[in-house]
């Protein structure tokens, strides 16, 4: 039901990479009324905390940079240094959210690798003269 809606958001917003959508979706959700029950799970199992330091980027699903920007102005964080220690990501909220978290950011890798697929199986040998 979670990677449907996500899917359906990937299908409404094409120009966006993968990851983007996939931390604008998050934030929205967190953001809104709950009005669905996809709403609904992701406000109990998903929270924001600070970037892990033993987890890569690619593991990692930062908040959007209007995001960012709203909590270093809300905490008056202003030096890049600080920034820096303060970086914020989604986490998972309990061990079901860490799974969630975690299906949802494989999924958004595969479908950008669906994509890609899709790119290159359309390019024809001519293309590269």
């Amino acid at each position: 039901m979670i990677l449907e809606a996500f899917a359906q958001y990937l299908h409404n917003n094409p120009s966006l990479p993968a990851g983007q959508a996939l931390s604008a979706w998050l934030w929205d959700r967190l953001n809104a009324e709950p009005a669905k029950p996809v709403d609904q799970v992701i406000q109990l199992e998903i929270a924001i905390g600070r970037k892990p330091e033993q987890l890569t980027n690619r593991d990692l699903v930062f908040l959007p940079s209007e995001a960012i920007e709203t909590f270093h102005k809300t905490y008056g964080i202003t030096t890049a240094k600080e920034k820096d220690r303060f970086t914020l990501v989604f986490t998972g909220a309990s061990e079901s959210g860490k799974r969630l978290l975690s299906s949802l950011i494989e999924y958004s890798h595969s479908y950008e690798q669906h994509r890609w697929s899709k790119f290159v199986h359309n390019l024809k040998a001519s293309d590269f003269n």
